[in-house]
């Protein structure tokens, strides 16, 4: 059995799949930036559902949120290396929620940036790359495919666009596909970031005299 991670997205997901793709168990659960808060319950219930049967756990690598997709990396890790089973990182865009097979795909990069992808076939075939407004509205308008985001603020200022999340059971579909040779180790599991991570350095504060005493 294969047990599915997407937390990449404000809804994230769990479910058990089977060697033939058949989801036995999904649950989701939304929350805005605290994904590690409530997961480790309905982590619980897909463990029981496996029962002794996990073989391998697949995790959604976004992009998406970072932080997000860094708790579905951090569980599956600790549980691969607890129970010895492999793991899979599966890009998240592949994973959307949706009966169509090809379609467009629509992040907010943040500072007044975008991100977009096209997916035929549940294969990425361009993209995820980072574009301005401007060059995001062309691509709108010229795409021959529904167009779906993760982000509500996308969906709000796009109406072409409808809010559809990545979801653990077709996460775990896709990973029934990746084959792994008995001695080939796979490659370390880390979120696909479009951009470095904005972080600023904490302003140093003055060094006063030193205190003499009397």
């Amino acid at each position: 059995m294969i047990l599915a991670l997407e937390t990449s997205a404000p809804r994230a997901s769990l479910a058990v799949v089977d060697s033939d793709g058949e989801v036995l168990w999904d649950r989701s659960f939304e929350t805005e930036r605290a994904h590690n808060a409530v997961i480790f319950e309905p982590l619980k219930e897909a463990l029981e559902v496996c029962k002794g049967s996990l073989e391998r756990i697949a995790v959604g690598l976004g992009p998406g949120s970072y932080a997000g997709a860094r708790v579905g990396i951090a569980v599956a890790n600790g549980l691969a290396l607890s129970r010895g089973v492999a793991t899979s990182g599966v890009c998240s865009l592949l994973a959307y929620d949706t009966e169509a097979v090809s379609y467009g795909v629509i992040g907010d990069a943040r500072r007044g940036t975008f991100f977009r992808a096209t997916i035929e076939e549940r294969t990425v075939i361009s993209g995820p790359d980072l574009v301005e407004e401007a060059e995001l509205k062309e691509w709108i308008a010229k795409s021959q495919y529904p167009l779906f985001s993760a982000d509500l603020r996308v969906v709000e200022n796009f109406s072409e666009v409808s809010l559809v999340y990545p979801a653990a059971s077709h996460l775990g579909k896709q990973a029934t596909e990746i084959s792994s040779g008995p001695e080939e180790i796979p490659p370390p599991l880390e979120p696909i970031y479009l951009r470095a991570p904005y972080i600023t350095q904490a302003k140093k504060k003055p060094i006063g005299k030193p205190f003499a005493g009397r």
